[in-house]
């Protein structure tokens, strides 16, 4: 009988190192979402994240780095995927007509903005954080200028609107700003947002009207 192997059931140094790495983004986003940037220290991330502070500058080297890997462990998610690698995003390209694309956009977007959001809103207008933010608005406006693209494919834009000004367009209708106002500040369900931010998106890019939607509070 062959030597039974001990200690397989332990975890690699590489999981424990990707284990540690979790613990110390939630901790960040935690702090980042309550406290704002300035006011998040790495003691008190690594405090909560129950490592030593050198793990937190080990792993991550500096708090705007840590900003930085903060925001992407929100927009990648649980399944850790770009938004261009995402199952919402080739609905999007694939779909026949552009009410259902505008639909599927809207669908994984809003996904996106409830984990994103509430660290958008919390580092906003701060300028120690202002690096990272337009770091990472500069990548959402290249991924919106693609979907305006491949909406436009599929019915033109409304008569008049440069592709250019439909992007900025899409980008403030389903931005993390106005998703955190419509939540946070004025009480309406992510069901309702997306609903009104599907009809917002086909009457001002393609001016395709809809059935009204209004806020659901109940949802």
């Amino acid at each position: 009988m062959g030597a039974v192997k001990k200690g397989t059931d332990r975890p690699s140094r590489k999981e424990k190192a990707q284990a540690t790495r979790r613990r110390i983004l939630a901790s960040a986003l935690a702090a980042f979402t309550e406290r704002g940037y300035t006011d998040t220290t790495v003691e008190s991330v690594a405090r909560d994240a129950g490592v030593a502070v050198q793990t937190v500058y080990f792993t991550f080297r500096t708090k705007g780095d840590l900003l930085q890997a903060t925001y992407e462990h929100v927009v990648l998610g649980p399944d850790n995927l770009h938004p261009h690698q995402t199952d919402w995003w080739r609905a999007v390209e694939q779909a026949d007509d552009v009410v259902t694309a505008v639909r599927a956009l809207v669908e994984g977007t809003t996904e996106l903005l409830e984990r994103a959001a509430p660290l958008v809103w919390a580092v906003l207008g701060d300028p120690t954080a202002r690096e990272a933010y337009d770091h990472n608005e500069r990548l959402r406006r290249d991924g919106n200028e693609h979907l305006v693209g491949a909406l436009a494919a599929k019915h033109p834009l409304r008569a008049g609107l440069p592709s250019t000004t439909a992007r900025d367009i899409l980008l403030v209708l389903t931005g993390p700003q106005l998703y955190s106002q419509l939540t946070r500040d004025l009480g309406w369900t992510p069901r309702a947002v997306a609903d009104w931010m599907t009809a917002a998106v086909l009457r001002e890019l393609f001016a395709l009207d809809t059935a009204p939607v209004g806020p659901r509070l109940g949802d």
